[in-house]
């Protein structure tokens, strides 16, 4: 037998391999068999009872008895078992419910269709209580983990209840009962235990027929009764309940007492006047307070107040046991007495009265008066910053005094103008100087005395701050202005003058620079003065760059005397720039691109005074300005625009470190159709307008491309509603109305035809027509064109010349104060007696300040040129020396201007005791009469201006006028039609073969219109001879027919004036001459058959319009 090495197999046959192999996998087998047993008796499925989560039962609800509801369960998500919650295996059939009523609820329900295996259950009252209905159910739940690899599961019982309650009918109907309405008398009575109704029983009232919110037929009860017992103390509401046919009631006890005779006491200030020989006396415009207590009726009467004489009721307060009463304005000279009356009013509709009488008397008291003076003094160099104004009085015809003492007054001060230099307590009168002023000013504090509720015209006072202080004239930010040694001396002398009236210009021996100037800087020569230098030789005030504001610095005067110097350092320039959009209703960005920054504000609450900062850097900017660098983007949102499509910024400007204001309108694109009107003319639509919108908006609507289409206007409709004919104005299409039957049906071809008539006093300022546009666009290629139809307004803003003034081309006009003084006295009754304070101009419109205009300047002079006026500037009545004066405004036009243009500029005018009242200037550019030809000793001068003036005729040149050229016919009946305001020829067909319409397009309509009215007929059937010199027979002929050939009774002083060979005429002359129209070439000639001058022509009209008609 061979041997073999350790650890190695010893070789067998293939066949005893595999039967050992057998062997060992049988065991194994048996082995793996035996273990399964083993575990499955460990692992053993929880116990039903072991879950402690519960089921939710829904549907429970209260039922009567008889009356069903059905009480559900659902399978749960998890339950819980152990302490454990475990999620619950769905299976199939799913899980059912057993239902089971606790012990002692048996009597109380019953189970309509059975209880077991259901997951739902009907339940029926039976008797009124709670019941609780028991449920449980079977679940199996899932207790391996999630990504085991064998699910291994539990079963477990869940339970739960619900509780019902059951109410009597009886009970049930009682609760349907919210409310009951008993001799007007409103009970809740949702509240169950609430079953007695009380109320008052007024003089012979008895108690009455109830109702309630189930009202006399009920969808559930049926028909509802209420009945009364004899005793009237039981009210019993019955019903029947509809679906089961069973009779219910509700029982309420009315408990009631009587009153006879209510009373009610009603008090003045407190007092009972209910005596009409010892009423309240009071004055005329006084008020009272009024109270009505005591009354003794039910408390949910209701209080009304009334006054007698048609006086003004009194004014219920809360409660309206409660009320106030202002005595009438006025009363007779013995008096008027005033019944005030409150009429308590009961459910039931008896009604008491409480009253109170008032005599009110012409008030003597009419003005507060001052105690002692008006102007007051704060002199701070004596060591006294305030001053304290005596309390005014009120002073009356032969009535004492009234004063601070007295019961019932009362006085407020405050400051009118000059807060930057003073501040006033309100109650007691006392004045400060604010602390952080050192130089002089004036304000105005304003008393207003209240005596016994009435309120009476306010008294001003004057404070003066007198300090030693001298005001230099302004410099431009970053620039300079000299002061000679006798200029600075000047200027101290008088300042110290102001308090020490015998110091002189010689008594000046030093002068020094006291502390560190502000926003300037003092030179001498090259030389800064800083604090303690001497000033010998006069100084250079050199203003802080990008500084726009107050700037003062001190000088101290032999060594004894500190006067401050005080200038305001101005921006460089004023900025009107104008950026629009190129979308509407979007935001707008532009970008600065010409300054180095650019400091933006926007919001309308503006003042001037925000333009004064430190604007060199950005972080020493005012708060609230956005600052834009060059070249970047500004964006004006959508939402900052106004109702216009306008936006406002106000901006300072810093360029080479200088800073200059104004402001930039923004405007978002509109495409809204613009007109404007004078109150009471006509102004006519324009149809290049309407193609224009209709290009423009198809294009930017991307429906229209102007390289390759061709767009047509075809008409347009109204859309809108009509124009109010009495408030707003007329619209026409030729000279057809456009009225509301006919709106829809006026297809309109030629926008030139529209007009629009405005009233004479509109209603308001503008007026908005919608149209529909129509049109069509070819495109290429295409077989038809596209039909597009847009929707315009048309804003015709209607102007009220409310003050005019006309002033000549490059000419000035100066605004007369006085006419705004009569305008807030003319705009209201309660204005008659108002003080112009002072006025703002509105210049941001279209025009109002333009080369093609001219501007509204603060001041305007051939020797002084102020600045543009701003629209937040205010021009006094009576300035102080720092306000602006409204006699200095003007308003100067350019070379460019042209001549009958008028510039509207919206104004406010504002009293001295708040008035307010807005209106509009109109200035007229006016034709000068620069004609080096016509003189004012002309007869011809003023009419010359008249014409040129009413666009009636211009000059032959920009020079000459040609007074003495003789006048063809067609230049007369031209003459003649413009000045009868070029109306339209009523017919078109042209008689004459020598007038053509495009050749003399210039006089076509006006020949034709004085041939149909039979002004004239022509030189024979068919010519009119238009360049015929016209004679003077011929014109004064004209100017009669015109008139209507009026009647008279006139002499003839003419000897070439004969009524049979110059018959055509005889009667026109003798009228002209009556009339005044002309007086003939002399005392017996008239000339009829010589050439009428442009002079002689004009004159004649002139004449006639603006004398006779």
């Amino acid at each position: 037998m061979p041997m073999y090495e350790k650890g190695s197999v010893r070789a067998e046959p293939r066949s005893k391999q595999q039967e050992r192999m057998k062997k060992i996998m049988k065991k194994f087998l048996s082995s793996l068999l035996a273990l399964t047993m083993i575990l499955s008796l460990v692992i053993v499925p929880a116990n039903a009872t072991d879950a402690s989560s519960t089921l939710t039962v829904s549907g429970t609800k209260p039922v009567e008895v008889g009356e069903s509801t059905t009480l559900f369960v659902s399978v749960p998500a998890t339950v819980t078992v152990g302490g454990k919650t475990y999620p619950v295996k769905t299976t199939t059939p799913a899980p059912t419910a057993t239902w089971t009523i606790a012990d002692g609820s048996g009597d109380k329900v019953e189970f309509v269709d059975g209880a077991s295996n259901t997951n739902s259950v009907t339940v029926r009252g039976k008797a009124a209580g709670d019941a609780t209905i028991n449920v449980s159910m079977n679940v199996t739940y899932i207790t391996s983990e999630a990504n085991a690899e064998t699910e291994t599961t539990g079963t477990a019982t869940v339970n739960g209840s619900a509780t019902i309650n059951v109410k009597s009918a009886d009970e049930a109907f009682r609760k349907a009962i919210t409310y009951i309405d008993l001799n007007g008398h409103r009970f809740n009575v949702s509240n169950v235990s609430n079953n007695t109704l009380t109320f008052k029983l007024i003089g012979s009232e008895s108690v009455g027929t109830a109702t309630s919110n189930l009202g006399t037929s009920d969808t559930t009860y049926g028909t509802i009764s209420y009945t009364l017992n004899t005793e009237k103390t039981q009210l019993t509401i019955s019903g029947t309940k509809t679906l089961t046919n069973q009779a219910v009631r509700a029982v309420f006890t009315v408990s009631t007492s009587v009153v006879a005779t209510p009373t009610v006491t009603v008090k003045a200030n407190g007092t009972a006047y209910n005596s009409s020989s010892s009423p309240l006396t009071i004055y005329a415009g006084q008020k009272i307070e009024l109270t009505a207590s005591g009354y003794d009726g039910n408390n949910d009467a209701t209080y009304a107040w009334s006054a007698s004489n048609s006086a003004n009721s009194p004014v219920a307060g809360s409660p309206a046991t409660s009320a106030t009463w202002t005595a009438p304005s006025s009363a007779s000279a013995s008096g008027d007495t005033y019944t005030l009356t409150c009429t308590v009013t009961e459910k039931g509709g008896a009604t008491t009265n409480g009253v109170v009488y008032v005599k009110v008397l012409n008030d003597p008291y009419h003005s507060a008066y001052a105690n002692s003076t008006r102007e007051y003094t704060i002199v701070p160099s004596s060591g006294t910053n305030y001053c304290d104004i005596d309390k005014p009085v009120l002073k009356g015809n032969g009535v004492n005094d009234i004063t601070s003492s007295d019961n019932g007054y009362s006085v407020k001060f405050a400051v009118t103008s000059g807060e930057l230099y003073v501040t006033v307590d309100e109650s007691s009168g006392r004045v400060t100087k604010r602390s952080s002023l050192t130089r002089s000013g004036t304000a105005t504090i304003k008393a207003t005395i209240t005596y016994k509720s009435k309120t009476y015209d306010p008294l001003t006072y004057t404070v003066n701050i007198s300090e030693l202080d001298s005001k230099l004239d302004s410099i431009v930010n970053g620039d300079s202005d000299s002061y000679s040694q006798t200029n600075v001396k000047d200027k101290l002398a008088d300042a110290i003058k102001k308090q020490y009236s015998s110091f002189r210009y010689n008594d000046i021996n030093t002068i020094t620079v006291v502390g560190r100037p502000s926003r300037v800087t003092l030179k001498d020569g090259k030389t800064t003065l800083s604090n303690g230098s001497s000033v010998t030789d006069g100084f250079t005030i050199y203003a802080d760059e990008a500084y726009i504001g107050d700037a003062s610095f001190q000088l101290k005067v032999n060594n004894s005397y500190v006067v401050t110097m005080y200038l305001t350092v101005d921006s460089k320039g004023e900025i009107k720039d104008t950026v629009t959009g190129t979308s509407a209703g979007k935001s707008v960005t532009f970008t600065n691109s010409d300054y180095d920054y650019l400091y933006i504000y926007e919001g309308s609450s503006f003042k001037t005074e925000k333009y004064d900062g430190d604007w060199s850097k950005t972080s020493t900017a005012p708060n609230g300005w956005k600052p834009v660098a060059q070249n970047k983007d500004y964006t004006v949102s959508s939402s900052a625009f106004d109702r216009n499509g306008k936006a406002t910024l106000y901006v300072v400007a810093v360029d080479d470190d200088i800073a200059s204001t104004g402001t930039i309108t923004v405007s978002q694109k509109s495409y809204d159709i613009n007109y404007n009107v004078v109150a009471g003319k006509s102004v006519t639509f324009n149809q290049k307008d309407f193609e224009s919108f209709l290009e423009d908006y198809a294009e930017d609507n991307g429906n229209y491309n102007p390289k390759k289409d061709e767009i047509t206007f075809d008409h347009a409709v109204l859309t809108s509603s009509i124009p109010s004919a009495k408030s707003e104005g007329t619209l026409y299409y030729g000279s057809t109305e456009i009225t509301s039957s006919n709106r829809s049906k006026t297809e309109m071809t030629d926008m030139d035809k529209v007009s629009f008539d405005s009233v004479s006093k509109p209603s308001k300022d503008t007026v908005t027509l919608t149209f529909r546009v129509y049109g069509e666009i070819e495109k290429p290629n295409s077989r038809k064109p596209d039909k597009v139809n847009y929707d315009v307004n048309v804003v015709i803003s209607v102007v009220k010349e409310d003050i005019t003034y006309t002033v000549g081309i490059d000419d000035t006009v100066q605004m007369t104060a006085r006419d705004f003084v009569n305008f807030l006295q003319d705009a209201k009754t309660s204005c008659r007696k108002a003080e112009l304070d002072y006025v703002k101009f509105d210049v941001s419109g279209k025009n109002v300040s333009s080369y093609a205009y001219g501007g509204l300047y603060r001041s305007y002079s051939s020797y002084s040129t102020g600045k543009l006026a701003d629209s937040t500037d205010k021009f006094y009545y009576e300035p102080s020396r720092t306000q602006y004066d409204l006699a200095d405004v003007a308003y100067h036009t350019t070379r460019w201007a042209e001549a009958g243009k008028t510039v509207y500029i919206p104004f406010t005018v504002y009293g001295t005791k708040g008035e307010e009242a807005s209106g509009t200037m109109a200035i007229t550019i006016a034709q000068t009469m620069n004609f080096i030809d016509v003189k004012a000793s002309d007869f011809f001068y003023e009419p010359v201006k008249w014409a040129v003036n009413n666009k009636i005729t211009n000059g032959t040149s920009s020079t000459t006028f040609s007074p003495y050229k003789n006048c063809n016919r067609a230049e007369i009946v031209t003459f003649l039609w413009r000045a009868a305001g070029t109306p339209e020829p009523t017919v078109t067909r042209n008689p004459f073969t020598d007038v053509n319409s495009v050749r003399d397009a210039s006089y076509y309509k006006a020949i034709l219109w004085a041939s149909q009215k039979g002004i004239t007929a022509g030189s024979t059937a068919t010519t009119f001879s238009p360049y015929q010199e016209c004679t003077r027979s011929q014109i004064v002929t004209f100017l009669y027919r015109y008139a209507g050939k009026p009647s008279g009774n006139y002499t003839n002083p003419f000897k070439d004036v004969s009524s049979v060979n110059e018959a055509s005429y005889y009667n026109a002359i003798l009228w002209a001459v009556g009339k005044g129209i002309t007086q003939g070439t002399s005392t017996t000639t008239f000339s009829p058959y010589a050439s009428c001058t442009r002079g002689e022509a004009v004159t004649f009209l002139y004449r006639y319009v603006n004398g006779v008609k």
